[in-house]
């Protein structure tokens, strides 16, 4: 079919190189994708800089990247769905459909869960091959760069629809790109006030313009106590905990009013450790662990909050790259100096 330029991670070391590759082929449940946009995620960042996750996973060489949006430019002989010249963004993990998971409206927790980018090849490139299940029609009009989205904007719907946020105060502790989707998403679901914690200036700013009312520093030590009296004396309804930080799961359930709930989607570097006697059990509060979209009503929802006007991400988009400069986004996310929020590459 001819050759493309992708971001290839070559070798077991850190960095990635373009590379001039194949155009991959499709099988009967495939369609070809012609990528329009695409953007950098924390996992993309993980195995770039080749830690002890990406060395445990990741099986070179591979093309990575899994947050695009696209043509459909070919369709396997088994799709009837999908036909060439539909727009879509795509769901990165591919689900056996046969699992107990699969059979119980669960296809995110698949117990043979493949992830476009990680265990097969992936996005950062002209073309990409997916499984017919996992494009998602896009409704007319969406910019490319929004579009390229809907994956990662998926967890932020995911979390803030298990915590049922509407009337109620919520805290959103780490303001990364998941962190800011989930503001934009809690505002449009109509969150009483919602109070957002990190400890980059930078990132707090993004996050007032993603619809945050109050920006607090996650290193003050009265963090606790400012957001109890922020909260009418009683504590928050609701913390979403979108960076995995020790300090910041401890401080978003302590902040919690007895019987309110936290989620957990932020994924700690090493175990923890937790007062569950007295700062869950004793206490009612909840605990919520969130991973992925769900296939496909989390997608349904989503469009809807984009389509309705309710909710928008471009606020969130800081850098748009080309992809051959894949280096330099990357060089870009790890400034601290920069405000930085979602990176988009256009290949």
């Amino acid at each position: 079919m001819g050759t493309m330029l992708a971001v290839m991670k070559g070798a077991p070391a850190p960095g990635a190189k373009i590379a001039e590759v194949e155009i991959p082929s499709i099988g009967p449940g495939d369609v070809l994708v012609k990528v329009r946009a695409t953007s950098i995620c924390g996992t993309d960042l993980h195995i770039y800089n080749w830690d002890a996750w990406a060395q445990s996973v990741i099986k070179t060489p591979l093309v990575f990247g899994h947050e695009f949006h696209g043509e459909v430019v070919e369709v396997g002989s088994d799709v009837k769905a999908l036909k060439a010249g539909d727009l879509v963004s795509v769901e990165s993990h591919v689900p056996c459909g046969r699992c107990y998971q699969c059979t119980h409206d669960m296809m995110h927790i698949c117990d043979e869960l493949k992830i476009i980018g990680v265990h097969r090849a992936g996005c950062f490139a002209q073309y990409v091959a997916v499984p017919a299940i996992c494009a998602w029609k896009n409704s007319p009009g969406t910019p490319p760069e929004v579009a390229s989205l809907m994956e990662p904007m998926g967890n932020s719907v995911h979390v803030v629809s298990e915590a049922n946020v509407a009337g109620k105060t919520v805290a959103v502790f780490g303001c990364g790109p998941a962190g800011l989707f989930a503001t934009g998403v809690a505002r449009a679901k109509g969150a009483a006030a919602i109070h957002a914690i990190d400890i980059n200036r930078n990132r707090l700013e993004l996050a007032k313009a993603m619809g945050a009312d109050e920006l607090l520093n996650g290193a003050d030590p009265d963090l606790v106590s400012k957001l109890t009296k922020l909260s009418g004396g009683y504590g928050l309804d609701v913390a979403l905990e979108m960076s995995g930080s020790q300090k910041a799961i401890v401080n978003a359930l302590r902040s919690l009013k007895k019987g309110g709930t936290m989620v957990a989607f932020g994924l700690p570097s090493r175990p923890g450790e937790l007062d569950l006697a007295n700062d869950v059990i004793m206490t009612g509060r909840r605990i919520l662990g969130i991973v992925g979209r769900r296939m496909f009503a989390d997608w349904v929802e989503m469009q809807k909050l984009l389509d309705g006007g309710k909710f928008d991400p471009r606020p969130a988009i800081t850098h748009t790259f080309k992809l051959a400069e894949f280096d330099r986004a990357v060089a870009t996310i790890g400034q601290e100096n920069v405000k930085c929020g979602k990176v988009v590459l256009l290949p």
